[in-house]
């Protein structure tokens, strides 16, 4: 049997861009999936409590899904207004950059590449790690990021070689990156080794999870690697516990989440559990801790221990 397009709905349409359907159908989830076409649809409407309202999904999932697409570099990042920093605080303000278009052309760039040795060994330093010339977009936002911004050399070469290690040499990337690091405090090469080991340690985490899960392969979220490194680094929670909690879920929803799985790891870390054992013991307490008559519907996710109520 074949299908067409009905062509009375060509008359009301929205762009979804291509990336979606050749990199990610098969990675997103459902909920991402959802969340990335309602707001395409909603004159990109990148609200997570606004999404989650319309799609019936709890706030997290929605943040989740949009850190997701983020991260898939499908959608960028601005600054919220709310989080501008009160001048009249005794503390200096933080120091924020944002991606701007205002960037030098390609005369000021060269006069600047001419004068400052320092932007020469950059340039020069990132053309050896490409293995090619730079282009004039490259250029401009590498001077941008000395000259504008205040990024040392090391620095902005530091987070070149991440870019060449992860496979991501391109400028978009890296100018990413140094906004995302600059914004979070990275400032120094100190900070930035810190910065590297810790999300090398995330990165391993997340290795851990995805395997044990069965996921397939694909760029976490933020939300996604935290919750790894704490499982696995903050409460040494092994294999055997993850695979636990995975099951559990999909026993109880017929279906991976991974916000559902959180709830189950969240609540067997506030209940002590160290051990599949300790799971075990958690069973007997089910029937005991099950309401009687209360009207209200209970989620065994965590084995009859914690209860969701809803409104009949």
């Amino acid at each position: 049997m074949g299908y067409y397009l009905n062509p009375s709905e060509l008359t009301a349409m929205f762009a979804v861009p291509a990336s979606v359907v050749d990199k990610h159908i098969k990675l997103a989830s459902s909920e991402q999936l959802k969340v990335l076409l309602w707001a395409l649809r909603n004159a990109n409407n990148f609200d997570s409590t606004v999404a989650a309202e319309a799609l019936r999904i709890t706030t997290d999932t929605a943040t989740e899904a949009f850190d997701y697409w983020v991260g898939a570099g499908v959608l960028g990042v601005t600054e919220s207004p709310a989080s501008a920093v009160n001048t009249a605080a005794p503390k200096a303000p933080k120091k924020v950059i944002a991606s701007t278009a205002l960037k030098p052309n390609r005369e000021e760039a060269a006069k600047r590449g001419l004068e400052c040795p320092e932007i020469a060994f950059i340039l020069r330093s990132a053309e050896q790690k490409f293995g090619r010339m730079l282009r004039q977009t490259e250029i401009s936002t590498i001077v941008w990021l000395f000259d504008d911004q205040g990024l040392s050399a090391s620095l902005i070469l530091m987070i070149i070689e991440f870019a060449v290690s992860e496979g991501r040499a391109n400028i978009g990337f890296i100018e990413r990156t140094a906004i995302e690091w600059v914004n979070d405090g990275v400032l120094d090469v100190e900070s930035a080794e810190r910065r590297l080991i810790d999300m090398r340690r995330r990165k391993s985490a997340w290795h851990i999870v995805e395997t044990t899960m069965g996921i397939e392969h694909r760029s976490p979220t933020r939300a996604e690697l935290e919750a790894a490194d704490k499982w696995i680094t903050e409460w040494n929670y092994g294999r055997d516990i993850i695979r636990a909690a995975y099951e559990l879920c999909v026993d109880s929803t017929s279906k991976f989440s991974f916000p559902y799985i959180k709830k189950i790891m969240e609540g067997w870390h506030k209940q002590g559990v160290k051990s599949l054992e300790d799971i075990e013991n958690l069973k007997p307490a089910k029937n005991a801790a099950k309401p009687s008559n209360t009207g209200n519907k209970y989620d065994d996710f965590m084995n009859g221990l914690i209860f969701k109520n809803e409104e009949n």
